[in-house]
């Protein structure tokens, strides 16, 4: 799939598509690609569902999203529960989860699967905190209340002691130690201390001394009864955390389901964003085989290029109701344009996605496979023919196994043009005759051999009349007037039984691009002399 995304542009659309939730975000990193019916299906019913609730809805929209940004990636597992951080996590998920069920209307939940049944565990983790913040809270133990006040009591005698020994050093050495563990004097005042038996002196460097309280055997049994203290607590905190990791475990399935709807609510919600944004339509998916049938489908990667750069883009419309196709057409008429639209539209499709196109009629295809384009180039000795046989032959084995989107781009333009023809016949008539195959063919080879069941399609190309009347008596121009000019006056549209007609604009657009006049005659006279 990796080179029709390429040749179709789709990862630009792809990055438009952004997910809120880390189950989402996961989702979108798997590029699903829906072959079967009733599973694409379910994904449009969601996309439909969501749109319609959030249409008008801005601020429960806003507050969808605000929760679903802030649901985390929940871990299960004893090990990742069996701390605060884990427990934390689950409540912060349980929290954003629940607002985001109440957000959405009962038929929706159904949909999506929300259903909710943990609302006491979530209280016993609000208990440690709501917002951003938990901790193992006095309410999880009454033994763990007791010992924390015990540990405050501590604190507060440790507290008065120190002070009182700060305030006998300041008076009897004028040292003060307020805020401080220690402090550097300098050898001649440590001299003057004569020992102090409340002070611990020890060398700094060579100058100076550190000196430190020396708080004596009340504070250092307050101190020990501290650490006693908080010893215990800690370890009624671990059976706390153990009794809620349980809690949470017992509801693991529960949890498993909710990460689940979440995920669905996120893609949902964010399918139907981007249908409302980009004015996408849901498609209509009919049993293979089926027609093809495109209105006003727009190809978004050149849409939104052409508009940055001031010019006109024309949607698509066209209907193949034959398996085999070719397109005929000049170089820069649109038959590439037309691949990479059709292309694009089938992967948007196939990926879950409504279609940028007024409607977008299709099937489902197991595969999509691409042949061709001018970005080939010599790989492993093979020249650019020698690639795209080696692709073709890949592709052909498949069809043996799976229905296929083909489609083909200036295949065998490297070759001579009567062994392209011939091969391009062959291989378009052994299609037709593979049930398997839906085949589509950019060439500007004419009359084709193509078999009874293909269809032939011409670009509509340039419309000569018009621009030699804007032309009339203008100077000449730089390079963006001049392409200007040629999407200005070329029209992208294709016409449906054009077979044998053979492309006719090349001549045209060298002399637009400025190919010089004496050239151009020339040529048309031995087109004249070839006819």
């Amino acid at each position: 799939m990796d080179k029709i995304r390429a040749f179709s542009e789709f990862e630009i659309f792809y990055g438009l598509y952004r997910p809120l939730t880390p189950y989402g975000r996961a989702r979108k990193e798997e590029r699903r690609f829906y072959t079967g019916a009733a599973a694409l299906k379910e994904e449009y019913d969601l996309t439909a569902a969501m749109s319609v609730f959030l249409a008008g809805q801005r601020q429960k929209a806003d507050k969808l999203r605000f929760h679903l940004r802030n649901i985390p990636a929940v871990e299960l597992s004893p090990e990742a529960l069996n701390s605060a951080a884990g427990l934390f996590l689950a409540r912060k998920f349980l929290a954003n989860a629940s607002e985001i069920f109440k957000i959405l209307p009962a038929p929706l939940r159904s949909k999506l699967g929300a259903k909710w049944s943990s609302a006491g565990l979530l209280a016993l983790l609000n208990k440690g905190g709501a917002g951003e913040a938990f901790h193992i809270a006095d309410a999880y133990c009454p033994d763990l209340a007791a010992e924390r006040a015990a540990i405050a009591a501590c604190d507060r005698t440790l507290k008065l002691l120190r002070e009182k020994k700060h305030k006998a050093l300041r008076e009897r050495w004028g040292l003060d130690f307020t805020d401080r563990d220690f402090l550097v004097i300098d050898d001649s005042a440590a001299a003057r201390l004569g020992g102090a038996a409340e002070l611990f002196a020890e060398p700094f460097d060579g100058t100076r001394v550190t000196v430190k309280p020396v708080y004596g055997p009340e504070y250092m049994e307050a101190a020990a009864e501290r650490d006693r203290r908080r010893g215990r607590e800690q370890e009624l905190e671990a059976a706390a955390v153990r009794k809620l990791a349980a809690a949470v475990a017992a509801e693991k399935r529960d949890l498993s389901a909710y990460a689940a709807a979440v995920e669905r609510t996120d893609i949902a919600a964010e399918r139907a964003r981007l249908a409302a944004e980009l004015k996408l339509t849901r498609p209509i998916i009919r049993k293979y085989p089926s027609p093809i049938r495109m209105t006003k489908a727009r190809f978004l990667p050149l849409e939104g290029r052409l508009a940055a750069s001031g010019l006109k883009y024309t949607p698509l419309s066209a209907v193949f109701t034959r398996r085999v196709n070719i397109i005929y057409g000049s170089n820069m008429g649109g038959k590439t344009v037309a691949l990479k639209t059709l292309a694009f539209m089938q992967l948007v499709a196939q990926s879950g996605f409504f279609a940028p196109a007024a409607s977008f009629e299709t099937c489902l295809f197991d595969d999509i496979a691409f042949i061709g384009g001018a970005e080939m180039e010599t790989a492993g000795g093979l020249s650019s023919f020698g690639l795209e046989m080696n692709e073709f032959a890949e592709a052909h084995e498949r069809l043996k196994t799976r229905n296929m989107l083909l489609l083909m781009d200036e295949f065998a333009r490297t070759t001579n043009s009567e062994e392209a023809a011939a091969l391009l016949g062959a291989i378009l008539e052994d299609l037709g005759a593979k049930s398997g195959a839906f085949a589509f063919l950019a060439t500007h080879f004419s009359g084709l051999r193509s078999g009874k069941g293909s269809a032939g399609f011409k670009m509509r190309g340039f419309d000569t009349e018009a621009f030699s009347e804007y032309f009339s008596g203008r100077s000449a121009c730089g390079l963006d007037e001049k392409l200007k000019m040629i999407n200005r006056f070329m029209r992208y549209e294709l016409l449906e039984g054009a077979a044998g007609v053979e492309a006719r604009d090349a001549i045209k657009i060298a002399g637009i691009l400025g190919v010089s006049k004496a050239i151009i005659s020339k040529a048309r006279q031995f087109m004249e002399e070839k006819a």
